[in-house]
């Protein structure tokens, strides 16, 4: 591998600072096409699984610390370009270039929007190949020019142009109901969410919130205040507090009700002052101590008091299996699993020394983990250790990447 011109930054002209950029671009373009086909590669041996992850997109987002949509993407284009010879070719092996001309022309992003324009594609219009592939070249044109966001623009023209007849209108209710979907994403001090409902499912959803957003007039007599967007969130805040009041909305995980947990050390709790003291809620956030005394009165909050040792105060018993009190405090101490953070509901209790061989089912000798990584602890492909009352984990030997070979420089 040639070596970039790594002089001080402060030592070059300004040609020589973008030439040098010029460079720079080029070469993790290179680079990204080079970790495309590894990642396809080890994708197609099943790998990943051999070593223990759940699949390819675990192995390369856990052991380089990416976000699984991106890896999921690459890994998305790497499956579909043979099918499209010309972004291949714009993009290059990954291997370094014997002449200028051999240089990828389209970069990583840009292959990425040209292919999925031409995925999105119906089978069902019967675009005959030829009219694909003079897409796809023209396409790869335009990348000369055009940023990814462009090209996304451009290929649902492309489309419209090659599916005249458009998608076929939804006649089968249960291909409507078949993308419903619901989305959650942590938001400052909350989450935002948004999706889709079809049919009697959307009926209901609007009947009851549009029945709870109903203005009402305060106590002077003045129109509401709140507007229509804050009055459908109290609507949505005022069902979701009755069904879990109910108990019976939705199955606990660990014959637990879907009540909110707070934990808090007791002394803070006893103060109870909005300055002192914060109680931590399973999926990040934090109230004040005020705030969960408060709520404290109400059964569809449950306070878990931290002792002197910020430590769950001790709800073990001798028993086989975990109890529904345990289990809470497992909830309040792991917060999910312990080994990839996956939420409460997706986990499970694993005992750190096995009951069989005489260890006992309480919270020093519980963790949670989620169904993957539990079967990887049984398999010895992962370790949990206790330490002081919070367990800890061995990450796998696949989760690090290995030291990169010392660089030869010129003498």
């Amino acid at each position: 591998m040639a070596i970039l011109d790594e002089r001080p930054v402060w030592s070059m002209s300004g040609g020589e600072k973008l030439t040098a950029l010029d460079a720079a671009y080029a070469e993790i373009a290179r680079l990204q096409v080079r970790c495309l086909h590894l990642s396809a590669g080890l994708d197609a041996d099943g790998y990943a699984q051999e070593i223990g992850a759940l699949d390819t997109v675990q192995l390369l987002s856990v052991r380089y610390r990416l976000d699984p949509a991106d890896v999921r993407r690459d890994l998305r284009l790497a499956r579909a370009l043979h099918k499209y010879p010309a972004v291949t070719a714009a993009l290059g092996t990954g291997r370094p270039a014997d002449s200028e001309s051999a240089r990828p022309t389209v970069n990583l992003g840009q292959a990425n929007a040209i292919v999925s324009a031409l995925e999105k594609v119906p089978t069902s219009a019967g675009v005959p190949v030829a009219d694909l592939r003079v897409a796809e070249e023209a396409m790869v044109e335009a990348a000369g020019l055009l940023p990814p966001a462009d090209l996304r623009t451009l290929g649902k023209e492309m489309r419209e142009r090659l599916d005249t007849d458009g998608p076929e209108p939804r006649r089968d209710e249960d291909e409507a109901s078949s993308r419903e979907a619901l989305w959650i994403k942590s938001a400052d001090r909350g989450v935002s969410f948004g999706g889709y409902l079809a049919d009697e499912n959307a009926e209901l959803f609007q009947t009851l919130i549009f029945a709870g957003a109903k203005p009402h007039k305060t106590p002077d007599g003045e129109r509401d205040p709140r507007p229509r967007s804050k009055r459908q969130a109290d609507a949505l805040t005022a069902i979701l507090t009755t069904a879990a009041g109910a108990g019976s909305a939705v199955p606990g995980h660990g014959e637990i009700k879907p009540h909110i947990t707070v934990t808090i050390d007791l002394e803070d709790l006893k103060g109870a002052t909005d300055t002192r003291g914060r109680g931590d809620l399973v999926h990040g956030d934090t109230l004040s101590a005020a705030a969960v005394r408060r709520l404290a009165c109400d059964a569809g909050i449950i306070p878990l008091v931290l002792g002197s040792n910020s430590e769950p105060l001790d709800v073990g018993a001798e028993h086989r299996f975990v109890t529904r009190a345990i289990r809470q405090a497992l909830n309040a101490r792991d917060k999910g699993c312990i080994a990839c953070g996956a939420p409460p509901a997706m986990s499970e209790a694993h005992h750190i020394t096995h009951w069989a061989d005489g260890g006992p089912t309480s919270l020093e000798n519980l963790a949670l983990l989620c169904k993957r990584d539990h079967i990887n602890v049984h398999r010895g492909h992962l370790t949990v250790h206790p330490n002081n009352g919070h367990p800890t984990i061995n990450r796998p030997t696949w989760s690090d990447p290995d030291p990169p070979p010392a660089l030869a420089h010129p003498a």
